[in-house]
């Protein structure tokens, strides 16, 4: 339960990009590592009885940090090192509490393997029940917790229920001490001294690669079906689900999940979502994505059912969840630090799953397996088949791919490598590594991809669109004329459209920000009487609103990320802030915690663009954060507020806020086919829908009646407040 709600605290200061949920699960999987050391040592040279004392004397110690508190001290220099800041502000809050209770689970197995129950030599039934508690608070958090409870009330349910869970660790260190004190402390001294209490150094490494393998799985198909195929919320509780699920089904009592040959069905899983990966295949994501998660809980379930299966008797427990743990971190490490230095797309995806099944077939028996029948293959070959043309039937740009050249030959090596897989086993990892160099080396940059780069925040792309009217229009193509667009897209998110001809037509905003829509109108209302002088504007994209500045105007530009900043200034790729007749500031950081050091009242207008995405910035979005964009606009300016999005309906949240401050409000929905002056095809192409609303001055708010279509926002009072202290998504989902 706990990381979620500190994430909801921490991680909008970053924007809330898979990266800041790969440092946190980094952190987190430390903090459990160091737990699981504490238990280890500390049962080792105290005895069980002994560890037990001091284990509830640093629990109750740890009271004084309660209730939990979150310092979010020094926010202002979180972007230029997000990683530090995230892991600071984890260590001082959480870091001990987490530290405690990370090392509960080992503890109560030992604990448990002392009290002379029939099954207490194989308490590793205990793991399971832990981590169905963990897949519980993960499923509830985001569905009864965090709709119901506000963050302090969060906080202190949780203060609450570390006192309660320090209670029911006393009663079991009761029932420990009750039964038989003296046998126990005679097995404490034959565990000291047994040799078996430290297991040798290939297992330990066994164990931790076991390990390693389906976190780094879990966390690298996690960012990729968050960038590349979409970012819908709470889409990351999917993959961390079914990872949980996995130690429950292969750590429970029963043996069945444990012997269920899984590399036999893990194998061709495998090889499908990485020809889906290399053809960047992600139209239909209801299809997609449940196929790289089909993926993911395959090697999950073979690499954690290896794990159950070598599980050492009591006196090792300790050690096995160190090395465990320690496989997990390396995960993280690889994934949330080393992955983005190193690689500018997500390269570790592909690793990761072709590691998986090279090691699968490092660590097979036999070449042969005889068990597996003849209808078995046929039935996994047949649904492999299937599931690689289904996507191809439903969308025609993925027939395209997987019917080339090269796709026809990844698809004849597949069936290749699955005859393979089925007669030579431990042949096959050899084979696809010489498949996946040949297919690395075929492997062509895509015409229309000009720029890729990765930043802590995500996967930034520049593409190249063109058109020369056959398909839009026929009748108005123009021989030799062709239109050439530069797109910019984190994700699945557009940041904007450049035309880059500069030819025949003048280069106007195009997507979002066109002269027709809402924006232009909102800048036609400044222009009166030079009305907007000063302009803020929080989330730069490719600085499309440059194109409407004017000498006189002065914009200052928020962007959370450096990366974007770089690209956008860069000619090559855009020339909006470059032709701007506008001066032009660029204040790197959190737009919320940069505006507070901005001098009261010095917007006329100030734009809040960072809505637009599909992961929404709460903390951008609550009655604090409108009460300090009030405070920076002049008594007569305006705020406009960018609210395009594909899963959440914002204006009511909005309209709610501006209704608790007194500031009047109007929304506008952009149709582009409602226009009164019609755009060239090329360019009328490139326009997208938006939804808008502007609020503060209610003089300006009647002019933009005149330019385009604004209406009153509908009231409805059964949507919540939103608070730093309480939000609810949920509430504004578009079911």
């Amino acid at each position: 339960m706990v990381q979620p709600m500190i994430g909801k605290i921490l991680l909008p200061y970053l924007g809330g990009v898979p990266a800041v949920w790969t440092t946190c699960m980094l952190f987190f999987q430390v903090a459990l590592l160091a737990g699981y050391v504490y238990a280890e040592k500390s049962i080792r040279y105290l005895g069980c009885q002994r560890q037990s004392i001091l284990h509830l004397l640093l629990m109750t110690g740890a009271f004084m940090l309660l209730p939990l508190n979150i310092d979010t001290s020094g926010a202002i220099t979180a972007a230029t090192n997000p990683t530090g800041w995230l892991l600071a502000r984890l260590a001082g809050s959480i870091g001990f509490l987490f530290f405690m209770i990370a090392a509960n689970a080992p503890l109560l197995q030992r604990y448990y393997s002392e009290t002379g129950q029939k099954d207490s030599t194989d308490p590793y039934f205990l793991y399971a029940a832990s981590n169905v508690g963990s897949l519980l608070a993960l499923l509830s958090y985001p569905f009864m917790f965090e709709p119901l409870l506000r963050l302090s009330q969060q906080r202190m349910l949780w203060s609450v229920l570390f006192i309660v869970q320090t209670i029911l660790m006393l009663v079991c260190c009761i029932l420990l001490w009750r039964d038989n004190a003296k046998k126990t402390e005679e097995k404490v001294e034959e565990f000291n001294s047994s040799n078996s209490a430290s297991p040798a150094w290939k297992t330990s490494l066994y164990w931790c690669l076991l390990g390693f393998i389906p976190c780094s799985a879990m966390l690298s198909v996690t960012t990729h079906i968050a960038t590349d195929i979409a970012s819908a919320p709470l889409l990351w509780v999917f993959p961390l689900s079914l990872y949980l699920i996995s130690f429950v089904l292969v750590f429970a009592r029963s043996s069945y999940w444990r012997d269920v040959r899984w590399e036999r069905y893990m194998f061709p899983a495998v090889i499908l979502a990485m020809i889906l990966y290399h053809f960047s295949i992600t139209e239909r994501a209801w299809l997609i994505i449940p196929l790289h998660l089909f993926a993911m809980f395959l090697i999950c379930m073979y690499f954690h059912g290896l794990l159950a299966k070598d599980r050492p008797p009591v006196t090792q427990l300790n050690s096995y969840y160190v090395w465990m743990s320690m496989g997990g971190i390396l995960g993280g490490v690889f994934n949330g630090l080393i992955a983005p230095l190193c690689f500018k797309t997500q390269v570790e995806y592909i690793l990761t799953l072709l590691g998986s099944v090279i090691l699968s077939s490092l660590l097979a028996k036999s070449q042969y397996d005889p068990e597996y029948s003849m209808a078995q293959r046929l039935l996994v070959v047949a649904t492999f088949i299937f599931l690689l043309i289904l996507p191809a039937r439903m969308k025609t740009d993925n027939l395209t791919k997987l019917s080339s050249d090269s796709g026809l030959f990844m698809t004849f090596m597949a069936l290749l490598l699955l005859y393979v897989f089925n007669n030579v086993r431990k042949t096959v990892g050899l084979i696809l590594i010489v498949v996946s160099l040949i297919a690395y080396s075929q492997m062509s940059t895509s015409p229309r991809l000009i720029m890729v780069d990765r930043s802590f925040f995500g996967i930034l792309r520049v593409t190249k669109l063109s058109s020369d009217g056959e398909v839009i229009d026929p009748d108005l193509k123009i021989e030799g004329v062709k239109d050439v667009f530069h797109c910019l897209s984190h994700g699945t998110t557009l940041h904007g459209i450049e035309r880059r001809l500069d030819n025949m037509r003048m280069n106007y905003p195009l997507s979002y920000y066109s002269r027709e829509g809402p924006v232009g109108s909102v800048f036609r209302v400044g222009q009166i009487n030079r009305a907007f002088k000063n302009i803020g504007v929080v989330g730069l994209g490719c600085g499309t609103l440059a194109w409407y500045g004017r000498p006189w105007q002065h914009f200052d530009f928020f962007e959370i990320d450096p990366k974007i900043v770089e690209i956008a200034k860069n000619p090559d790729y855009f020339s909006f802030l470059q032709n701007s007749k506008a001066s032009i500031s660029h204040i790197i950081g959190d737009a919320r915690v940069s505006l507070q050091n901005i001098p009261d009242q010095t917007y006329d207008l100030l734009v809040i663009d960072a809505y637009s995405s599909d992961a929404v910035p709460i903390h951008l979005m609550t009655l604090e954060a409108f009460k300090l964009y009030k405070a920076k606009i002049k008594p007569d300016g305006m705020m406009l507020f960018h609210i395009s999005s594909r899963y959440f309906k914002l204006s009511p949240v909005i309209r709610r806020i501006c209704d608790e401050l007194g500031v009047a409000c109007l929304r506008s929905y952009d149709e582009p086919s409602n226009y009164s002056i019609r755009y060239d095809w090329y360019d009328y192409d490139q326009i997208s829908r938006s939804d808008w609303i502007a609020a503060g001055n209610p003089l300006h708010l009647e002019t933009l009646k005149l330019y385009a279509r604004w209406d009153e926002v509908a009231s409805n009072h059964n949507y919540s407040l939103w608070t730093d202290d309480y939000a609810n998504l949920l509430q504004v989902y578009m079911w």
